[in-house]
């Protein structure tokens, strides 16, 4: 796949492509080999992507004296709840 600066919403959108193709299609396996390097490639992007916004995100919360302050936003057990 040629180096191309992806955003996250393109990476998906050709992943969601790959899978159809490989869904929906008969293809070789030649060719299924290459669209799954490609997806996995557009994966990893896509699993960059949610990393660098994730460290970007930031909850806001009162302290013990009940002033507000900055949190560093960590995935807990809680999003199971969901």
């Amino acid at each position: 796949m040629a180096k191309k600066k992806w955003t996250f919403e393109q990476a998906i959108e050709k992943l969601e492509e790959i899978v159809e193709q490989l869904e929906t299609q008969e293809v070789s396996l030649e060719k299924s080999v290459e669209l799954y390097k490609e997806g996995m490639t557009l994966a990893d992007i896509c699993r960059q992507k949610i990393t660098m916004a994730e460290s970007e995100v930031v909850l806001l919360q009162k302290n013990s004296s009940g002033e507000i302050e900055q949190v560093p936003f960590e995935l807990g057990d809680e999003t199971n709840e969901l």
